[in-house]
Formats: C-alpha cells, sequence, structure tokens
C-alpha cells in the first residue's frame, strides 16, 4: 500500500489517524509539527533523498505554523509541488480556500467517521495514479 505522511499537532488525534490508515494496511510516518514534516518531506533543511510520501495528511490548526503554511511550502517547492494533500480540519469554511489556494486533492471536516478518512485517502491514492509515481 502507500506510504503516507500524517502531520497533527494533537498527539491523540494523530495516533487515532495513524491506526486507522495502518489497519487499512497504509505504512505511516507521523509529525507532531510543521517544522518536523518539513524536514521529513526534505525541505528545511533541503534534502533532495528524502523518500517522498505517497500522500500528505495535514491538519489545519497548529501552534507555531499551520496546515495552510505547510500546503503552501509544499506546493512551492519543485520536488514535492505535485505532492498529493489531504486536508483534516474541524473549520470547513476554509475547504474552497485551500481548495482553491493551494490546490489541495481533498478537505476531510472533523470528526470524522474512520471508513470517511479511509475512503478520502484512498480516493485521492486512485486519482494520483500508482504508488511509486507520485512526484516524479
Amino acid at each position: 500500500m502507500a506510504r503516507l505522511l500524517i502531520v497533527d499537532d494533537d498527539i491523540d488525534i494523530l495516533k487515532v489517524m495513524a491506526a486507522i490508515l495502518a489497519q487499512a494496511g497504509h505504512r505511516i510516518e507521523a509529525s507532531a509539527s510543521v517544522a518536523d514534516a518539513l524536514r521529513k518531506l526534505g525541505l528545511c533543511p533541503d534534502d533532495p533523498d528524502a523518500e517522498p510520501p505517497d500522500l500528505v495528511v495535514i491538519d489545519v490548526m497548529m501552534p507555531q505554523s499551520d496546515g495552510y503554511s505547510l500546503c503552501r511550502s509544499i506546493r512551492t517547492a519543485p520536488r514535492t509541488r505535485d505532492f498529493p494533500i489531504l486536508v483534516v480540519s474541524a473549520l470547513p469554511e476554509l475547504s474552497r480556500l485551500f481548495t482553491v489556494s493551494v490546490a489541495v486533492d481533498g478537505f476531510l471536516r472533523k470528526p470524522f467517521q474512520p471508513e470517511a478518512l479511509i475512503a478520502s485517502v484512498e480516493d485521492i491514492l486512485r486519482r494520483s495514479g500508482p504508488a511509486g509515481d507520485i512526484g516524479s
């Protein structure tokens, strides 16, 4: 299955999402901050050898830096600009902003059912093509 990077500052939600998606067969890498996610994506510091995920799942509201800033960083870096992104938020009014301004691939409203998270991830992965072709 796919390799996913999940970014959420709420450790409990991060663990729940990771468990749901791991049980669905995905390999999970987790980040509790935007800074850690940027490092794992090879964006800060720049690391062209960083293993790219097949999908990045991002929470919107985080301290220091938010999910919107992370999405913009991903979309502006040549190596990561095509990475599929699923935004997860309790603020549904932000879905249009994210979809239009940073071209995310999906938006899931919190709270969500486990089946909805799995379905959103699977839909984005299906639209993005085979695992391993992302970001090439």
